[in-house]
C-alpha cells in the first residue's frame, strides 16, 4: 500500500485526534452558533449568475489543472473556465502562461484539441497562426487582407501562477487583473497546502462532467459531511463515521477533517500518540469552488465550474493524484479501482441527489432553505460569498 505519514507536526496531528476522539465519544460535532436561512434563488436566478461570473470569477484565482498535466515545454491544455475557455501552454522557460482561446481574426476557436503539445497554433478557418507565447505569427495572403499591426493581435491572455502544484487563473483578460495565490489563500491556509506536498503528486487523471445544475449545489454537496449514511448507504458510509466533524476556517478559506470507521482501532490511544494517518480524511476548501481531499494514500480534486451563459449548468472537474506516476500494470489497476470508486459515489450517488435538488429548489412555492448548526461548512461558505460580493475589494 502506498500510505503516506499526514504531513502535519505532532501537535496539529494530535489536535485532529483529539477532535475526532471527543466527537465520536459524545456524537457530537463542531457547530455555527445558530441555524442559517438562505434563499433557494441563489440556485437559480439568472442576474445573480452574471454578477458570479462577472464580479467573482473574473476577478479571483481558481484551480484550471495540475502542473503535472503540462509536463513539458510548448504542452497545452484547453479548460473551460466560467467566462472562457483558455489556452494553458508551457513557455520554454518553463513557466505556465493562459489564453483566451479565441482567434483574434473572426472568433474562431483557435486549438479545438483537449491536450497535445505544439509550437505553433494555426487557426483552421482562415490559417492566421500564433507562437505557444500568444504573439501572432502570420497571415494567410496577408497582402490581400491589409496592414495589421501585429504587436496588438497576439492571443488575449489570463493572468496564471503555479503554486501547490496546481495552475490557478483569474478568468479575465481585462488588464487590471493581477493574481498572487499567497496573498489569495492567506498565511495559515498556503502553509496548510504547502504541507501536503502537492506538487509532488501526479495527476493520474482528470475527467469533466457537464450537469445542468447549479454549482453552488455541488458545492453545497462536497462541504458536506452530514449526508454519508443517508446518501451512500451502498458505497462508503460503511467506511466513514456521519456528522462527526472538525471544522477549521482560515480567513476566506477552511479546513475540515472527517473520521474512518477503522479509527475505532486506536482510539483508546491518548491523542497525542494515537496513529492516526491512515484513518481520518483531511479536506481543504478553497473559495469559491473547490475541494481538495486527502486520502491516506491519494488525493482527489473537485472542481465546480459555472457554465457560460446560464444559472444551473456546471463543468464538474474531477482529478485523483497520486504520489508517484503510474508505471505498472499493478498501480494502474490500484488507481483505476480508487477512480471507480469515486465515480460510483459522485457521479452515480451524489450526483443524482443534486440534480434532485436543482429541480425542487426551481419550484415557484419554495420557502427559505435551512443549514443547521451541524452544516457550519456550509454556512461558512455562504456567508463568505455575501461577504464577497459585499467587498470586492478584499473578496470577503
Amino acid at each position: 500500500m502506498v500510505y503516506t505519514d499526514l504531513p502535519y507536526d505532532e501537535a496539529t496531528k494530535a489536535g485532529f485526534a483529539r477532535a475526532m476522539f471527543d466527537h465520536l465519544d459524545n456524537g457530537t460535532t463542531d457547530m455555527a452558533p445558530e441555524i442559517l436561512e438562505v434563499d433557494p434563488r441563489v440556485y437559480t436566478d439568472p442576474e445573480l449568475a452574471a454578477r458570479e461570473r462577472r464580479e467573482l470569477f473574473g476577478y479571483v484565482p481558481i484551480i484550471a489543472a495540475h502542473s503535472t498535466e503540462l509536463p513539458g515545454n510548448n504542452d497545452f491544455a484547453t479548460v473551460q473556465l466560467p467566462n472562457n475557455e483558455v489556452v494553458l501552454v508551457r513557455q520554454a522557460d518553463g513557466r505556465v502562461r493562459g489564453f483566451v482561446n479565441t482567434c483574434r481574426h473572426r472568433g474562431a476557436q483557435l486549438v479545438p484539441e483537449e491536450k497535445g503539445s505544439k509550437r505553433i497554433f494555426s487557426c483552421r478557418y482562415h490559417g492566421w497562426a500564433y507562437g505557444s507565447d500568444g504573439r501572432l505569427r502570420s497571415i494567410a495572403d496577408e497582402p490581400t487582407f491589409g496592414t495589421v499591426d501585429r504587436s496588438c493581435m497576439s492571443l488575449l491572455e489570463v493572468p496564471v501562477e503555479e503554486r501547490h502544484g496546481f495552475v490557478w487563473v483569474i478568468d479575465s483578460a481585462a488588464g487590471d487583473r493581477k493574481i498572487d495565490i499567497a496573498e489569495w489563500l492567506g498565511r495559515e491556509f498556503d502553509e496548510s497546502l504547502a504541507a501536503m506536498d502537492m506538487d509532488k503528486y501526479h495527476c493520474h487523471i482528470a475527467q469533466n462532467f457537464d450537469v445542468d445544475i447549479n454549482w453552488k449545489v455541488l458545492m453545497d454537496a462536497f462541504l458536506d459531511g452530514y449526508h454519508i449514511t443517508s446518501t451512500h448507504a451502498g458505497t462508503v458510509a460503511p467506511y466513514f463515521y456521519n456528522n462527526a466533524q472538525a471544522w477549521e476556517p482560515m480567513g476566506r478559506h477552511g479546513r475540515m477533517v472527517t473520521a474512518r470507521k477503522s479509527i475505532d482501532s486506536v482510539r483508546d490511544v491518548a491523542p497525542e500518540d494515537a496513529p492516526i494517518d491512515r484513518h481520518i480524511t483531511v479536506a481543504h476548501f478553497l473559495m469559491p469552488n473547490m475541494s481538495v481531499l486527502r486520502q491516506p494514500d491519494h488525493l482527489e480534486v473537485l472542481n465546480f465550474v459555472p457554465a457560460p451563459g446560464t444559472a444551473v449548468g456546471t463543468r464538474m472537474q474531477m482529478r485523483l493524484l497520486t504520489r508517484e506516476p503510474v508505471v505498472t500494470d499493478e498501480q494502474k489497476a490500484r488507481w483505476d479501482k480508487n477512480w471507480k470508486i469515486l465515480m460510483a459515489v459522485l457521479r452515480d450517488e451524489d450526483l443524482v441527489v443534486n440534480e434532485g435538488v436543482q429541480k425542487s429548489v426551481a419550484n415557484t412555492d419554495v420557502g427559505p432553505l435551512y443549514f443547521g448548526r451541524n452544516e457550519i461548512a456550509n454556512q461558512h461558505f455562504h456567508q463568505w460569498m455575501g461577504r464577497a460580493f459585499a467587498d470586492p475589494r478584499r473578496w470577503g
